[in-house]
């Protein structure tokens, strides 16, 4: 037995699709004689108000009547044609129609029950529809003329006329015409810019450039429980035509902006009736830097934009963006006594000619002579880029912000820095396999140092390099690199305890961060020698490079688009020098080590090509000092075959002295004033590690892959090391 429902008498529309969507039904491709009609509803007897609820009644009058009959859809159909009784036709999942459906004679009513939807083309002879869940498309010309039912799980779009009205708890977008009174329960939405009779709204109200604004022949009632979203543009708005009254009631005006550049003041028309009653409760406005204010008249809602006193830096969220917040200068806003006069609700001359100006028109004139001597509108900034920041919303602006600022440039001097590392770690790689000493040195030719190729004379060797990692500072200006490259190296024997060398090498690195690309072309030259006195051995090294840089930027929000591209020269010096004593004996060392090592960075000013956004960044110099204490140790193997493999490792904890803040000045290039903005700083402390594994093939050609790493706070870098060394 069907189960009975109690129900307000307002919501008795709903529940009756409600009671629909859980009636027991017979499934059928052609009529049911025999099938019972659902039961009666145990439900309140209806008020002579609304023709939605006259409808309503005899919708239920209709579901109790003894000869009603129920007829199922479950698969497609072409066309059909009802009885000459009344029909309740319902299309539940896999149903649907490419072709006319014709209720027959009699009342029938049209019920749709399919979670795919689908479309009607050409529906005739029906008294009402209820749709129950579903996306459904309507095409039908003058049809349901007791309306339809959308219920909370459906979504319709009317293509065509409906002859009688709507009551919406799903979503309804009427690009069509509905003669009847639509009303919009709390949950609902109605959008389209189709006509409707009267309309009255309890949910949300969507009036946009895509759908269109409603045009209502009969009043408009916005409850207070309603929301009109209400989408503005630097093109304009949409504007509410009512015939009838339009009454506000307290409800809720929801400022959508449209991407674009707006101006410093911009005016709108929401409604135009016959009249207006009431004013809006609560404005929510989605621009972070824009107030929007609504001005009442008598026949005329309008809405007027303008800059608040909300700063720029008051919404960035790091730093950086504070910095480039702060130089930006924006336009002066003209006094008061300049600007345009809000419309009240009570001007000097009539209302009928005084109506609010569209977007485009200059003020609203608040008397003959005002209206013949417009007021200046506020100036636009000159850049673009800032326009469009003026004009983004609440989440868009600290994006923004950020990206006008491109922290990331203040982390090229440590990137490329970290970049160059590798080739003085090829040097000292190379130093520390020297031997300058005869085999009767140590006494063993199993030394570790012998094993991985001896020198009486001199040695070619080559370095493949591959290198990366990230520097650190905001997650918004994460800078990462990416090194590949080539060292050559030579070097001879001066005397018993002296060898020199020589190298020279190519890299590039590959810089990625948010919204950045780099690349890092890389010219190293290099000298070292080495003093070995017994167990003390002496390096020395220092290294020159020259550094071809290229970047590509995107700033993209609201509607602006820039892609910068900048092109810059820099340089970079090493040197250092390290001390290491010798422990162990036959096939095993131990080697203590301490080095003092110097850095320095050299980079040319330089200014991105693009748009407004683009940036001229200042030169840079910065130059550290650092010192290494460490550990390394190696152990030799001696194989069948004659050759020897020694895997070795060392560890060593790097402090750096002085300044470590790096930052970076720049500006825009069109407007504002030179700002600062700062990256990772450089680790005061940090762990290197090296681990590798030598191949001695003979006495002269050593194969050898290592790799590195440096971990500190700020920063961590990892590399792969391939070397072959030659001795002659």
């Amino acid at each position: 037995m069907p189960a009975q429902h109690t129900y307000p008498a307002k919501n008795l529309a709903l529940a009756i699709a409600l009671t629909l969507g859980g009636v027991e039904l017979t499934h059928a491709q052609q009529v049911h004689e025999a099938t019972e009609p659902p039961s009666a509803m145990n439900a309140p007897e209806l008020p002579e108000a609304s023709p939605n609820a006259k409808s309503a009644e005899r919708l239920q009058g209709f579901l109790t009547d003894q000869s009603t009959v129920p007829i199922v859809f479950d698969t497609a159909q072409s066309t059909f044609e009802g009885t000459a009784l009344n029909d309740l036709i319902i299309l539940k999942d896999g149903a649907s129609f490419t072709g006319r459906l014709d209720g027959g004679g009699g009342d029938n009513v049209l019920l749709l029950d399919v979670s795919d939807g689908g479309t009607l083309k050409d529906t005739r002879n029906f008294n009402g529809l209820a749709l129950i869940r579903g996306d459904w498309t309507l095409s039908s010309k003058k049809d349901f003329k007791e309306g339809v039912l959308v219920e909370s799980a459906g979504v319709l779009t009317n293509l065509g006329t409906i002859e009688g009205g709507a009551l919406i708890a799903g979503k309804l977008l009427n690009k069509g015409s509905i003669k009847g009174d639509v009303e919009v329960a709390n949950g609902g939405s109605f959008a389209g810019k189709g006509t409707v009779g009267n309309l009255h709204i309890d949910g949300l109200l969507t009036v946009n450039q895509f759908q269109g604004s409603p045009r209502v022949k009969g009043d408009l009632t916005l409850s207070p429980k309603a929301e009109l979203a209400y989408e503005v543009s630097p093109q304009g708005s949409q504007t509410i035509k009512v015939e009838g009254t339009a009454s506000l009631q307290g409800s809720t005006l929801k400022v959508v902006a449209g991407p674009g550049e707006y101006p410093q003041s911009s005016q709108y028309r929401i409604i135009e009736a016959g009249k207006v009653e009431g004013e809006f409760g609560t404005i929510l406005n989605n621009l972070a830097f824009m107030t929007a204010t609504p001005h009442y008249n008598k026949k005329t809602v309008g809405l007027t934009y303008t800059r608040n006193e909300v700063q720029l830096s008051d919404v960035a969220t790091t730093d950086n963006g504070r910095a480039v917040a702060e130089s930006i200068d924006e336009p002066q806003t003209p006094s008061p006594s300049a600007m345009p006069a809000p419309l009240t609700a009570s001007p000097p001359i009539s209302a009928s000619n005084a109506p609010l100006p569209m977007p485009g028109e200059t003020v609203i004139a608040r008397d003959e002579e005002a209206a013949e001597q417009p007021a200046p509108q506020p100036p636009k900034p000159a850049n673009t880029a800032i326009a469009a920041l003026l004009t983004s919303d609440k989440n868009t602006a600290p994006i923004a912000i950020e990206q006008l600022a491109a922290g990331s440039n203040a982390n090229l001097a440590k990137a490329t820095l970290s970049a160059v590392t590798p080739v003085s770690a090829s040097m000292l790689s190379a130093m520390r396999q020297l031997d300058n000493r005869s085999s009767s040195a140590h006494g063993s030719g199993n030394n570790p140092r012998q094993a991985a190729g001896g020198a009486d004379s001199g040695r070619v060797w080559v370095q493949a390099l591959g290198h990366g990692g990230k520097v650190d500072r905001e997650a918004d200006s994460t800078l990462k690199h990416a090194t590949q490259g080539l060292v050559v190296g030579a070097d001879w024997r001066l005397d018993e305890q002296w060898h020199v060398g020589l190298l020279g090498g190519k890299s590039q690195t590959k810089l990625d961060a948010r919204q950045y690309d780099g690349d890092l072309d890389s010219w190293h030259l290099g000298a070292y020698a080495v003093r070995q006195d017994g167990p003390l051995a002496l390096r020395l090294g220092a290294t020159y490079a020259s550094h071809d840089g290229s970047s590509k930027r995107r700033v993209a929000f609201n509607g602006f688009s820039d892609r910068l591209k900048g092109n810059y020269d820099a340089n970079t010096q090493q040197a250092f020098a390290e001390l290491g004593f010798k422990l162990g004996r036959n096939n095993v060392t131990l080697e203590p080590f301490a080095s003092l090592g110097y850095q320095r960075y050299q980079r040319d000013s330089y200014s991105e090509k693009g748009g407004d956004a683009a940036l001229k960044v200042s030169g840079q110099t910065r130059d550290n000092l650092s010192s290494t204490f460490g550990l390394r140790t190696a152990k030799i193997n001696r194989l069948d075959n004659g050759m020897s493999l020694t895997p070795r490792f060392s560890a060593g904890w790097k402090h750096t002295f002085g300044e470590l803040d790096s930052d970076t000045r720049q500006q825009l290039v069109k407007g504002g004033k030179r700002f600062k903005v700062a990256g990772a700083a450089l680790d005061r402390n940090s762990l290197g590690i090296d681990a590798g594994l030598d191949l001695g093939l003979s006495a002269n050609h050593t194969l050898g892959v290592g790799v590195t790493g440096e971990y500190g706070t700020e920063s961590r870098n990892q590399g792969v090391i391939g070397q072959w060394r030659m001795a002659f």
